[in-house]
């Protein structure tokens, strides 16, 4: 039996024109296991904690599971979220998100909500306009500074998942062609579970569909290999054989388009597409399956399409 989640932001539901307190309201009617929520260190800089304050209070008084992303890393593009003009690079500044992420668990480990710490988004994979990723030595620091707070609690940490050659290659940190030609380049998933313990959970992130732009400008779509499931078949082995769990934790439920110009009839994803990918994960006994893309759901829901939303529920039903 697999249990459905999803992630949600209030950057990314009002970046689509909804409230994010009626957006959230809406989300946990769903009734699902668990929603991502993410401690940003930029929006606790510009706007203090109320946000958070408010979407944990709400998910107390529904009963509603959240998962907890702490540290530079939050949900979405741009990927780092720092206080304006900090370098997530800058050692001094590694040192300071210690203290954010101290203080983010201070804060909520006491709420009944809260079922799972993160440590970063994708920490191992180069994300971002920059190209950037985090250092194992940091994410670890970040991961002790959370069990000392709240030892009672599994931690996660994510990974972008296989989608092809191409993509893997622009997503891993290791960009040599010798390292990689000789088995050098340490994959994303290894370091992840070298922060975890027994207990804890690996996170994947499926995507099936990529819209992107060619050099002379035209609209392409990338499709993931063949292997994809495969992939997160082995990776769920190696983790259960170190006694620790893996969640899909952003599978592909929301266009991912070239341009923004087409959100409203996407050419990426459809609500089929979504029930597919949860069957063929739910099939591949994946336990634990996200949806990424619930403010898209509830925006479409909003504008009089509540095919996105109603897809969740079916999956819901199908899988409980």
């Amino acid at each position: 039996m697999a249990a459905l989640g999803t992630s949600f932001t209030r950057w990314r539901a009002e970046g689509l024109g909804l409230d994010y307190q009626r957006a959230f309201q809406r989300l946990c009617e769903l009734g699902l296991r668990v929603v991502r929520l993410s401690a940003s260190w930029r929006e606790v800089a510009e706007f203090g904690w109320r946000h958070l304050d408010w979407l944990l209070a709400h998910a107390d008084s529904v009963g509603q599971p959240v998962l907890m992303t702490v540290g530079m890393k939050a949900l979405g593009w741009p990927e780092f979220y720092l206080p304006e003009g900090l370098d997530p690079d800058d050692p001094v500044v590694r040192n300071q998100v210690l203290r954010h992420v101290r203080e983010t668990v201070a804060r909520f480990a006491g709420r009944p909500a809260i079922i799972g710490w993160q440590i970063e988004n994708e920490p191992f994979n180069r994300s971002g306009p920059l190209q950037r990723w985090i250092p194992r030595e940091v994410v670890r620091r970040e991961a002790a500074a959370v069990r000392a707070i709240d030892a009672r609690r599994p931690l996660a940490v994510t990974t972008f998942g296989h989608f092809n050659d191409a993509l893997d290659r622009t997503s891993s940190r290791h960009q040599s062609d010798w390292k990689r030609r000789l088995g050098l380049a340490v994959a994303a998933e290894r370091e992840a579970l070298a922060v975890l313990r027994r207990g804890d959970i690996l996170g994947v992130d499926i995507y099936r569909s990529i819209g992107w732009l060619d050099e002379a400008g035209e609209e392409r779509i990338a499709r993931a290999s063949a292997d994809q499931l495969q992939w997160v078949l082995r990776w769920q082995r190696i983790a259960a054989s170190q006694g620790k769990r893996l969640w899909v934790t952003e599978a592909q439920a929301e266009p991912w388009e070239a341009r923004r110009a087409t959100l409203g009839d996407p050419r990426t994803v459809s609500p089929p597409d979504i029930a597919s990918l949860v069957e063929q994960l739910a099939d591949a006994g994946v336990d634990t399956i996200l949806l990424w893309g619930s403010e898209y759901w509830l925006w479409r829901e909003a504008n009089g399409d509540t095919r996105w939303i109603d897809v969740v529920g079916l999956g819901r039903r199908a899988l409980a």
